[in-house]
């Protein structure tokens, strides 16, 4: 903050940039591209902090990672707070409903379009070629492809979620393209990901060696979370041979098993507060909030605002939570008499089906004001992936294989954490333990409805409590509708939106 430079470069990032591109036909820009740049090790940083910038912007604008878990979900309530809320009450039924086409397109921080996740990988591949123009006595071998790769991962890291929401991508990684492109299958896209991760992964530290950027920079952890997220991606939509894509997570999973800075943590109100504060062992990659470093979320990015109340969400007279998960669904995760440190750290009232329900998941939290007019929010960061998810993942690929020991021996590691008896089953009701573990343990995190498509469970009542039909699903319902504006088709005529929604 104290240079000048690197506040001059910040202006450019943000503000030239946006100004100056269209989709997928970005221009080059004098200030990113020409002699008076790419100079020094601090135009580097200053720019890959943008990029970053970029990518908090869509997850923290809005609710990104709420409406990923409530869509589809078991869970009821008002979700907006008056009836001139862009989120309220009709969007958040709708969302639920799996009823896309009536929830308004500028809802859910635009999760109808597209342009932010390529505004980062743009960035992302400007990264990767002008970072060669670096004197070799500004940056050194190492940290040159550390760089290269950090911008491998963001950019696949973007179509890892552009797939996950809409299917079949855009798909380039050079640098100022202009061509216009139709969309790639998204099994191409996913292959073409996992190929290019694979080439940089070594190229990430296993520790980063600053602190302050622990969980919030890639490391080869961070890697193989996305590689372990891609494999598994693809295993569901390709229709060949799914074995070397189960074959590889499960890889994945024990080569991370031998980095010694990540381990699981049991589970209890101060882990807790530590996981998802997002630097601890079991953090692989997040991006902060933090309100003491003037890093805050929008309120509805906060999943508090939804399903807590005072004193972890709101004013004093917030006596109850706008939603709740619905009584029947809490206890088929939670049975009655069955030990699990989950269910009296993570919930109050858990079984009310009413909006006395308070999740206490995220637990960190700021005060602002005083006596009545004292209001609590979330100060948790945004967890993109972290331990138990891989562990679980790899899990769910050995029962795929057949290797039910594997299997169970990778979710007991979870269930020993969290005091839970160990997993004893086999074959179709092991898949189905593994599916309600992932449920249980990354509730509220953003991973039910990928989990629910991916398994192609979001066709079934007992785990969707809006389910998709097989002539719908395959006709496309479980993507998000893609919003083009004319920009849009003007910079590619090529581009076409999600038929179903159309």
């Amino acid at each position: 903050m104290k240079n000048i430079k690197y506040l001059l470069l910040v202006v450019v990032l943000f503000f030239i940039i946006p100004g100056c591109k269209k989709f997928l036909n970005v221009t080059p820009i004098d200030a990113l591209s020409g002699n008076n740049f790419w100079k020094t090790k601090t135009d580097v940083e200053g720019f890959t902090n943008g990029i970053y910038t970029r990518l908090r912007d869509k997850v923290g604008d809005g609710p990104f990672l709420p409406a990923l878990e409530m869509r589809g979900n078991f869970v009821s309530g008002n979700g907006g707070t008056s009836s001139n809320d862009a989120a309220g009450n009709t969007n958040y039924n709708n969302l639920i409903a799996n009823n896309l086409k009536q929830v308004s397109s500028t809802s859910f921080n635009n999760m109808q379009n597209w342009k932010a996740w390529y505004d980062v990988i743009a960035a992302s591949n400007i990264l990767y070629k002008e970072i060669d123009r670096v004197s070799s006595s500004e940056l050194s071998d190492t940290e040159r492809k550390n760089y290269k790769a950090e911008a491998v991962f963001l950019r696949n890291l973007s179509y890892m979620f552009i797939c996950k929401l809409f299917g079949d991508a855009i798909y380039y990684t050079d640098a100022y393209h202009s061509q216009s492109l139709a969309r790639t299958g998204q099994v191409t896209v996913m292959k073409n990901c996992i190929a290019d991760m694979d080439a940089v992964k070594n190229d990430l530290p296993v520790v980063n060696a600053d602190p302050s950027k622990a969980g919030l920079r890639p490391t080869r952890g961070s890697a193989i979370a996305l590689l372990m997220h891609l494999n598994m991606w693809a295993a569901a939509w390709d229709n060949t041979d799914k074995k070397p894509y189960y074959t590889a997570t499960i890889s994945l999973a024990n080569e991370l098993a031998t980095y010694t800075n990540y381990q699981l943590l049991p589970i209890n109100a101060e882990n807790t507060r530590r996981i998802f504060k997002g630097r601890s062992p079991e953090n692989l990659f997040s991006i902060l909030q933090d309100f003491n470093y003037g890093e805050s979320f929008s309120q509805q990015a906060l999943y508090g605002y939804f399903f807590a109340h005072f004193p972890l969400y709101g004013g004093v007279t917030t006596a109850t939570s706008r939603m709740t998960y619905k009584k029947d669904y809490i206890i088929k995760l939670f049975p009655a008499g069955v030990a699990d440190a989950r269910l009296a750290t993570w919930f109050e009232n858990y079984d009310s089906g009413t909006n006395s329900f308070q999740f206490k998941k995220y637990m960190n939290i700021y005060a602002t004001g005083s006596g009545s007019t004292l209001t609590v929010n979330s100060d948790d960061s945004a967890i993109i992936f972290r331990l138990p998810d891989m562990i679980l993942l790899a899990a769910q690929a050995a029962a795929e294989l057949d290797n039910d020991s594997q299997a169970r021996d990778f979710a007991n590691q979870v269930r020993l954490m969290a005091g839970a008896p160990l997993l004893i089953t086999s074959g179709e009701e092991l898949k189905k333990d593994l599916y309600f573990e992932r449920c249980r343990e990354l509730i509220g995190e953003g991973q039910f409805f990928f989990d629910a498509v991916r398994t192609k469970r979001i066709l079934d009542a007992d785990y969707s409590s809006n389910p998709i039909t097989v002539t719908d699903f395959n006709a496309g319902a479980w993507t998000w509708p893609l919003a083009i504006s004319s920009a849009e088709r003007l910079a590619n005529p090529k581009l076409v939106g999600n038929n179903f929604w159309n």
